[in-house]
């Protein structure tokens, strides 16, 4: 499998995409999920997988925060950020899903079909808390910080090693399990993402269809229309 961008860059690009979730969370109070999916529906993210050199290494997570936003059509108040020294929970999911997208090349949008921020995050901090009783009552606050930092680091590689897991030994649904419709989107060489913006459904209404969660028999018909349309399809295929 041959990744976007060289192994050289990715460093950095998980840098960027932990520090833009650090920031939408704790500066501009987004839910961290509500981000994922405005940086996917933005083209944002589209950008981030092709290793676009801007995105994944010319700007500060910041202004990947501002990028997604304003591709958004969002008005937002720009605020000054906070940052810890031993980053937070949100930073290493961040990092993490970089570093899934680079050794899987899956597209966020089925990224995120299969990863739980709010788990990944609740796991984070239950495994943290034992973890920091650990340490040594007279270590330095340098030291503590930059071993918080490595648990970090390791817990996020333990994740990425889940999923990259999963993935390689064909663990995901089998062809003959997927919707119509996901068949369709697939066979049209398009994300999810990208099947919501030519056809103007929203990106969680497409996830929900293809997860099952919402039967697309029963959909609006202004939804299965769209969706034939982008697809270049009879709409009785999509069910």
């Amino acid at each position: 499998m041959t990744t976007a961008y060289d192994k050289i860059c990715l460093g950095r690009a998980a840098d960027t995409l932990g520090r833009m979730l650090d920031y939408s969370v704790y500066s501009l109070h987004y839910d961290i999920a509500a981000m994922m999916d405005l940086f996917i529906a933005s083209g944002v993210a589209a950008s981030f997988e092709r290793g676009d050199i801007r995105t994944i290494a010319g700007m500060s997570g910041i202004e990947l925060a501002y990028e997604a936003l304003e591709k958004s059509g969002i008005v937002f108040e720009r605020t000054q950020p906070r940052y810890t020294k031993s980053l937070s929970p949100e930073y290493w999911c961040g990092h993490a899903l970089a570093c899934m997208q680079w050794e899987t090349c899956m597209p966020f949008d089925q990224i995120m079909n299969k990863f739980s921020p709010s788990a990944f995050i609740s796991g984070y901090v239950s495994s943290r808390l034992p973890f920091l009783d650990s340490l040594p009552l007279d270590i330095s606050e340098a030291e503590r910080a930059e071993k918080i930092k490595d648990f970090g680091r390791q817990y996020a590689a333990e994740a990425v090693s889940r999923m990259t897991s999963q993935y390689f030994s064909g663990s995901r649904s089998s062809e003959k399990d997927d919707t119509p419709l996901k068949k369709m989107r697939i066979k049209n060489g398009l994300s999810q993402s990208g099947l919501a913006k030519a056809s103007g459904v929203p990106l969680r209404t497409i996830q929900q269809y293809e997860q099952r969660q919402k039967d697309l028999a029963r959909a609006r018909a202004e939804y299965l229309i769209a969706l034939s349309r982008a697809l270049g399809c009879d709409p009785s295929r999509l069910i």
